[in-house]
């Protein structure tokens, strides 16, 4: 048997028919081969350059939020921590890198401090800030409490309750979801809604058995029964 292949044989291989095709439209529209290509390249390149702009937006962010953690808690071992400026450099962060990891602990944590300081109104409205620029937010339950809380401080129970409601037709099953089943429930006992308040502290209980959250609202669902 001999290993060289007829022209006819060649003819019918389709690998060979396939690469000949492909060659001869290659040739024929060299142009708009070359044209994609390059097109091709550039996405590519933006990609990476999008990629690495964002990539040094997050460094840069990462080590602006190290500066501001440094400045809350003392530049210095032994140094008090300055809230004030904390928060500046905090705001700083949120709009200068927005979008960043690091803008969006530091949102956070400017909420707290504005609590933590009794400024009400701008805690609400921060936090607010961050359930709609991070929807899908690493800390969106913690959001959510600090803001029906500054609600509650304020005297805005049914604010707070609603806060906490839709916060946990979306999130009922995170981490924290128990402290916000626990804040909607206290809500209706301010409100004077206990049948609601039983409702939800039951929820609790069947959700977070084995919890303090549950010895809680065990205890509250006594304490309404008695009333």
């Amino acid at each position: 048997m001999t290993s060289a292949f007829s022209k006819q044989e060649m003819r019918r291989n389709l690998l060979v028919e396939w690469l000949v095709v492909t060659v001869r439209f290659v040739q024929a529209r060299r142009t708009a081969v070359l044209a994609a290509l390059v097109a091709l390249g550039l996405l590519t390149a933006a990609g990476f350059g999008y990629w690495w702009y964002q990539e040094r937006r997050e460094d840069e962010a990462s080590r602006a939020l190290a500066r501001a953690h440094s400045t809350l808690r003392g530049e210095q071992p032994g140094t008090p921590g300055n809230p004030d400026e904390a928060m500046k450099r905090y705001r700083e962060i949120t709009q200068q890198y927005r979008g960043t990891r690091s803008a969006e602990e530091g949102l956070l944590a400017l909420g707290n401090l504005q609590f933590e300081a009794g400024k009400m109104d701008d805690s609400i409205g921060i936090f607010g800030d961050y359930l709609t620029t991070y929807p899908r937010g690493r800390f969106r339950v913690m959001a959510g409490l600090g803001k029906a809380y500054a609600q509650e401080a304020k005297g805005d129970l049914q604010g707070a309750a609603k806060t906490l409601s839709e916060l946990l037709d979306r999130d009922k099953d995170d981490a924290f979801a128990g402290e916000a089943y626990m804040a909607l429930a206290r809500m209706y006992e301010g409100l004077k809604k206990p049948d609601e308040a039983m409702r939800v502290y039951g929820q609790v209980v069947e959700k977070f058995s084995q919890t303090q959250w549950a010895q809680h609202a065990l205890q509250r669902m006594s304490a309404l029964k008695t009333k």
